[in-house]
């Protein structure tokens, strides 16, 4: 099947001329399998007996690994580099940090030599949906039915935290392993706020009411990655949620007919509208990227900042010292039936191409990774909530973030911007000229419902789904 996104990057097309399919790749309970080397000379890799090598790596194989340099850095991937040397020792890895992903390494998938293990984030991302639909990933249900790195008689799978691997799955196939529990939030600086009398808000009324006195001190209410509108989207998305409860989000995924009209929509709309409407951001906000509106915010030339749960170690060598970085969820419009809504689960996608030269060695990379070790290093060099249990974090913000996501039920992560580029592509500006009272929540709406019914009209593309 083509997809749409192919035809914006056509150096995966070469792909369909072999015939590689996402649903050619299949695995069972005891022997799962998946394939490896160049087009027409597959080789299959199972899980093994070996528990300690259960891929059957070749210990002299070389190991090419891909990091997307950015809030997390690379210093945890050099750590587990070394976990994987201490078993491998005759092992040469191949270590790329870069924030350029696609610029680097689609043509890498175009020629058939793509990395063995590539973290596939960041503004450059390689659309997943395009990876996906032109087969160009292996599936990963080797890995996570494997031993964990900690014990033989327990899979990788169990050593999950519930709800990790939904942004990775497709149709019921996991093609993607997202390595950090993310959480997209509202932030603050509790220290500000202490000292200036302010209370937190818990309701978008509260937030609304405290905007006025936030301005009287000479600091903005609100600023956001102008460039970059996409830091939007969770936060948009979780105000209609919470108003109207997660299936309004599950109707817009899926593509049904009229979803984005819905009442909690346009109310989401509507408060979005309504803060650049009343004067509540930070002048220029629009015209700014990432790293400057933190940069404002640490500055506190602004209260609120909507990010993820990087923010702080991305931060961490220029903000001011006793910046007390706060997370809290969007606070819900009234009359709100699932208030604790939050956009959480697993990110920062590691995958595998199906491509991968050593792709042995690559699930052998992945399961250090998710060893209690590897989990551990990442936890404390990023200060960020890992996606594997019973990984204990001494910093304050990522404790805080982890108690906005003790409850599974009110978990979920909002995914047509990963299934559709169409809608991506779309949302983005859509957003910032909402937030900024360029366009009308009304237009807004249109806009979103008239790109949602044609890509659910266009047979050419994939199309994906949620569990009811």
């Amino acid at each position: 099947m083509r997809n749409t996104s192919a035809d914006k990057h056509p150096m995966f097309n070469r792909r369909n001329l072999f015939g590689a399919t996402a649903a050619g790749l299949a695995a069972s309970s005891l022997a799962a399998c998946a394939t490896s080397g160049s087009d027409g000379d597959d080789q299959e890799v199972t899980v093994g007996e070996d528990a300690e090598n259960p891929f059957g790596v070749d210990p002299k194989a070389p190991l090419d690994v891909v990091i997307f340099d950015g809030g997390f850095g690379n210093e945890y991937a050099v750590a587990h580099q070394a976990i994987y040397n201490r078993a491998f020792p005759d092992a040469k890895i191949e270590h790329t940090a870069t924030q350029a992903i696609a610029e680097t390494q689609q043509p890498r998938f175009a020629e058939g030599k793509p990395a063995d293990v590539l973290d596939n984030s960041g503004a450059q991302q390689i659309p997943m949906d395009a990876l996906v639909s032109d087969g160009e990933l292996a599936e990963l249900t080797p890995l996570l039915e494997a031993p964990s790195y900690d014990d033989p008689n327990v899979t990788v799978l169990d050593t999950l935290r519930e709800g990790v691997l939904n942004a990775g799955t497709f149709n019921g196939k996991v093609y993607a392993l997202n390595y950090v529990f993310n959480a997209w939030t509202i932030w603050y600086d509790a220290k500000l706020f202490r000292d200036k009398g302010w209370t937190p808000p818990t309701t978008w009324d509260e937030m609304l009411a405290l905007c006025p006195k936030i301005q009287a001190a000479g600091v903005a209410p609100w600023t956001y990655a102008g460039q970059h509108p996409v830091y939007l989207y969770d936060m948009f998305l979780m105000l209609a949620g919470r108003h109207g409860g997660v299936q309004v989000l599950k109707d817009i995924d899926n593509l049904k007919d009229g979803a984005w009209g819905h009442e909690s929509v346009a109310l989401a709309a509507e408060a979005m509208h309504g803060l650049g409407a009343a004067g509540y951001l930070l002048d220029g906000s629009a015209g700014i990227d990432h790293i400057q509106s933190q940069t404002a915010f640490n500055n506190n030339e602004a209260a609120f900042l909507p990010c993820g749960s990087w923010l702080p170690n991305e931060q961490k060598a220029i903000a001011p010292e006793g910046f007390e970085y706060a997370p809290m969820g969007v606070p819900p419009l009234e009359g709100s039936v699932q208030p604790g809504l939050i956009s959480a689960g697993g990110d920062e996608p590691f995958v595998v191409p199906k491509n991968a030269t050593n792709l042995a060695g690559a699930y052998e990379y992945l399961r250090i990774m998710l060893s209690q070790e590897g989990s551990q290093i990442f936890g404390d060099t990023v200060q960020a909530t890992t996606v594997v249990k019973g990984v204990a974090l001494d910093n304050e913000a990522a404790k805080m973030t982890d108690a906005l996501v003790s409850n599974p039920d009110d978990m979920f992560q909002p995914q047509f911007r990963y299934w559709y580029t169409k809608m991506n592509e779309e949302v983005r500006p859509a957003l910032g000229q909402l937030i900024n009272a360029e366009t009308t929540p009304e237009e807004f709406i249109a806009r979103m419902q008239t790109v949602a019914d044609e890509t659910a009209a266009d047979d050419t593309i994939e199309k994906f789904t949620h569990d009811e």
